[in-house]
């Protein structure tokens, strides 16, 4: 076997099965990669926690860099080329995860009379990349109506079919976030929605933030919750991270800590994206592990009503509850402390599923067919 050298975040599944395939691969954790572990390495394989720049990299033989996520903001991707340090990241590999992470948080607020799912719903996207599109499809889906901003693509495809942020925020029910982290060039997403913008979020709409934490302003995003306390919102991202905000448990109604992403099928489709990369790079082929098999899921107590059942049945899977209870308690601790049980949370998190990776068994007979339709819909398969 080839004597290449990876070092590899610890936190990318199944490393040592793919990237073992390829050479000796050292595991470490992705927050603190010491640059002279670095020196005698070919390749580095990292998540989106960790800075990629000549600080990390310089002196060292690296030639390759991965990054197993579909943002590359942590990549200083122009000194990475100045000095031929071949990259790539995963775009699309988690998207599907991050759609049915927001659907399971408005399942949540359904449940808690937040919101109405029973009622027609307008999802206002903003972002409609590879995540975007993927949560919108879920929404159509389930018959809701997808209106989208996204200037980047209105800019290259033309304006039709698309709102300005303005224009979108008036008319969504939900209004959710998707955009990558772009603090300069033509469409900047730093501060992209500021307050007077979300103030004029209908009543009773929700806000969901699973893109990057300074898409929004955290102190906008308090004052916002004090002047409309009729909003529900979701943040998955925050800024700053790990220490995320001490004030986020009486800002948003749903807190989860950068996981929207985290089903096993995303970061498996991750890892495979870059050992692929890595190995074409280095004339190998690619790697034939990293299948899931399905999970069967005993049916959840049955409803006669569709969107009962179908929130019944995502939150059986996924209750982003637990996550928001745990991040709650972290609010309580100190900055360090508070952005090392961050961490831990996203280290220690517990397997998801997809979707469509869930086979539901002993399905009632005697079950409504607009309730089992509803299910179906969503991507769950039955028996």
């Amino acid at each position: 076997m080839s004597r290449r050298r990876i070092v590899v975040d610890e936190n990318v599944p199944m490393a040592q099965e793919a990237f073992g395939t390829l050479g000796v691969v050292e595991l470490v954790p992705g927050r603190s990669i010491p640059p002279s572990l670095l020196r005698e390495a070919d390749a580095l394989v990292v998540r989106s926690i960790t800075k990629v720049d000549a600080a990390l990299l310089e002196g060292s033989r690296i030639r390759a860099v991965g990054t197993c996520t579909i943002g590359t903001d942590h990549l200083d991707k122009a000194w990475l080329e100045t000095r031929q340090i071949a990259w790539s990241a995963a775009p699309g590999c988690n998207a599907r995860s991050v759609g049915e992470h927001v659907i399971a948080a408005l399942c949540h607020l359904h449940r808690i009379a937040r919101l109405d799912l029973s009622k027609p719903i307008t999802l206002g996207v903003v972002g409609l990349g590879n995540t975007g599109s993927a949560l919108a499809d879920i929404a159509r889906s389930l018959g809701w109506t997808v209106l989208a901003c996204d200037p980047p693509r209105a800019a290259r495809e033309g304006a039709e079919g698309f709102l300005s942020l303005a224009s979108l925020v008036e008319a969504c029910d939900v209004l959710s976030f998707h955009v990558p982290l772009d603090r300069g060039g033509e469409h900047p997403t730093v501060r992209l929605a500021g307050l007077s913008d979300l103030m004029r979020l209908k009543p009773g709409a929700v806000l969901v933030n699973a893109a990057r934490g300074p898409v929004l302003d955290p102190q906008e995003l308090s004052v916002l919750r004090r002047r409309r306390p009729d909003l529900s919102m979701v943040l998955d991202v925050f800024d700053p991270e790990p220490a995320f905000p001490e004030s986020s448990p009486e800002v948003a109604d749903l807190l989860s800590p950068h996981v929207a992403g985290y089903s096993l099928e995303g970061k498996i489709e991750g890892t495979r994206r870059i050992r692929d990369w890595l190995g074409g790079l280095w004339g190998e082929a690619a790697w034939e592990g990293g299948e899931v098999p399905c999970l069967k899921m005993p049916w959840p107590e049955a409803s006669d009503d569709p969107w009962e059942m179908l929130v019944r049945t995502v939150l059986a899977v996924h209750d982003p509850l637990r996550d928001d209870e745990a991040m709650r308690g972290l609010a309580l601790f100190p900055e360090v402390q508070r952005g090392q049980g961050f961490d831990r949370l996203r280290k220690e998190y517990p397997v998801r599923r997809q979707w469509q990776g869930i086979h539901w068994k002993d399905v009632p007979s005697a079950l409504p067919e607009t309730a089992l339709v509803k299910v179906q819909a969503a991507g769950f398969v039955l028996g």
